[in-house]
């Protein structure tokens, strides 16, 4: 029990010196960079707060990656480090679009597959470099399409539960020239997994059950993954669209599963290998589709005749703590039906120390929502509205 124990945690601490786990974390302090940068160039606030990428991105992934590894680590599945290198090069290489979507395993592990079915047999007089080509050339397929399966529906649980949590509104030019709003879903999960590492003599039959492989023994190995998701919506709530998504990709990761378990039952490796690339391309094509869907309908985010829009709510604000929600729209301030924000602050003037907001909620029913206002808070009650930009370059498709 005591090994046991002392290989687990071995395992933990690997993963703190793994060059990847920074690479990661780097990305996503980039991608919150970004993310507040265009955030005070589009509505002169930072909506959420740079940490905020951090943590959206360690603990939940942490929780999933670790619960799923136990799965990972009851099916035996054994990556060499030949195998473990390559996926963490595609991982980089990836990684230089500085395009968060592409971050993902399905990518990383489909590409490192294509890579490995590919691979001519040579020597480059390194025994370290040629033993890692060796094990690359014979990792048994099923093993790629069986962790890509894990992932998939790893990343499908992560969408579902969090993937429309705290998204980004932000402005662009539509198709008749005029600002419409959106809502952009940026994440990069950090979903670590448990892993056994051959040590000695490569397996070369069989990857189940664990203790049928013919090598010297195993270590336990922590593997930092990167799931990278980016989605952009503005035809409808952002929730019901990215919940459409995670839908999407759980079906993938599910029949990724039965081809893989097809293919090991009926013994045809073709079946396992058609699984890991075509779960790759399924997973570009779910991205596509949702864009195009979403491109073909009427924008949602757009300004009215009547009332304005909430396109967002700043965390913490006076409007959170009146519980007005995205999608909802302000028909009156303190009595006075409004049209645009100019019509907003000019109404929330007439009585400084107190505000009232006519609000049409997203059933259609008018409620009311009112709160004491504290010296100059009326600035700041933290509603943000469809509004042309002043530096138009900074809109997205200008």
């Amino acid at each position: 029990m005591v090994p046991y124990a002392i290989g687990w945690l071995k395992g933990v601490a690997g993963l703190f010196l793994h060059p990847l786990l920074y690479v990661f974390i780097g990305l996503a302090f980039y991608i919150g960079y970004k993310r507040v940068k265009r955030e005070r160039k589009e509505f002169k606030v930072k909506v959420h707060p740079l940490i905020d990428n951090l943590i959206q991105s360690v603990l939940p992934g942490l929780l999933v990656g670790i619960v799923f590894s136990t799965i990972v680590l009851v099916a035996g599945i054994s990556i060499p480090m030949g195998m473990v290198v390559l996926i963490g090069m595609m991982y980089i290489l990836l990684g230089l679009s500085l395009k968060t979507r592409l971050m993902n395993p399905a990518y990383a592990i489909g590409l490192s597959a294509l890579v490995a079915s590919l691979l001519p047999a040579f020597h480059t007089g390194s025994k370290a470099i040629d033993r890692w080509i060796m094990e690359v050339q014979h990792t048994p397929i099923e093993t790629l399409a069986f962790l890509l399966a894990m992932l998939l529906i790893q990343e499908a649980i992560l969408i579902l539960w969090k993937g429309a949590k705290r998204t980004s509104p932000r402005l662009f030019k539509g198709k008749r020239g005029q600002f419409i709003g959106a809502h952009e879903a940026t994440r990069l999960w950090l979903v670590p997994q448990f892993l056994l590492l051959p040590v000695g003599s490569f397996p070369h039959d069989g990857w189940w059950p664990l203790f049928s492989m013919d090598a010297a023994g195993y270590t336990i190995i922590l593997i930092p993954f990167a799931v990278g998701f980016r989605q952009l919506v503005t035809s409808t709530m952002p929730a019901e669209a990215i919940k459409m998504t995670g839908e999407q990709v759980l079906a993938l990761g599910v029949l990724v599963s039965l081809i893989t378990l097809g293919g090991f039952y009926f013994n045809l490796p073709m079946l396992s290998l058609i699984a890991v690339i075509g779960g790759m391309l399924c997973r570009e094509f779910i991205t596509i589709a949702a864009s195009k869907y979403d491109n073909k309908r009427a924008s949602f985010f757009v300004k009215r005749n009547a009332g304005l829009l909430v396109l967002g709510v700043v965390p913490g604000a006076p409007a959170a703590s009146m519980g007005i929600e995205i999608g909802e729209v302000i028909m009156k301030v303190n009595g006075m039906p409004v049209a645009n924000e100019e019509d907003f602050y000019k109404a929330l003037q007439i009585n400084a120390a107190f505000c009232k907001l006519e609000v049409l909620d997203k059933n259609g029913e008018i409620r009311f929502a009112q709160r004491s206002l504290y010296e100059n808070e009326h600035h700041k009650l933290g509603l943000l509205f469809v509004h042309e930009l002043e530096d138009r370059k900074s809109a997205v498709g200008t």
